[in-house]
């Protein structure tokens, strides 16, 4: 595995940084295919090189992978703590996309909860930023979250968002850009 080859020579190097990233693009690849174990294992591994190295900037941006896996495990409270942890690091560093990015976490986890108010606040909130940063793909993606967090309250302003989504979604072609824009066409079509 390549991953297993890059982090030996990172940590041959000395490049805890480096290594650490390499866990973290680990952890991601675990939790996307449903390892969450692994996936908790690696990030928390890349989580400690950070926290020794008193490197704000790559924990919370790690703590937004953490926040994923605990979202992927069900396991809603440890996700909001990361995505909370994550977005007050980036809003004291100046890092307003990483910091939506921690927003979007969060409104994923407060959806999944049920607590679908909570969940469009911090979706509109991620859309806003993406959208003054002039950020697209994640504009889409939280404009996909806040369609989904509405359905139930709001079913027209929900179709607008995911109808935006969608065309935001028409300029990428790569395979989960395909997957994201035919389920939020599968959702559109299913809410007419």
């Amino acid at each position: 595995m390549f991953a297993e080859q890059a982090l030996t020579a990172h940590r041959s190097r000395n490049d805890r940084r480096g290594a650490g990233n390499v866990l973290r693009l680990r952890g991601d690849l675990q939790c996307e295919l449903g390892d969450v174990e692994e996936a908790l294992r690696s990030t928390n591994d890349a989580l400690e090189i950070a926290l020794s190295l008193r490197d704000h900037r790559l924990e919370g941006f790690w703590l937004i992978t953490l926040g994923n896996v605990h979202q992927a495990s069900g396991h809603f409270a440890d996700a909001l703590t990361a995505y909370q942890r994550s977005a007050r690091l980036h809003r004291r560093l100046g890092d307003r996309s990483r910091e939506a990015l921690a927003w979007h976490g969060a409104g994923e986890t407060y959806r999944r909860l049920d607590r679908h108010a909570e969940a469009a606040d911090f979706h509109r909130q991620a859309v806003a930023v993406h959208h003054e940063l002039g950020d697209a793909w994640h504009e889409a993606l939280a404009l996909e979250g806040l369609g989904l967090a509405l359905l139930i309250k709001d079913p027209e302003a929900a179709r607008r968002h995911l109808t935006q989504a969608r065309s935001l979604l028409a300029g990428y072609d790569d395979p989960r850009a395909v997957q994201t824009r035919d389920r939020v066409e599968r959702r559109l079509t299913s809410s007419s």
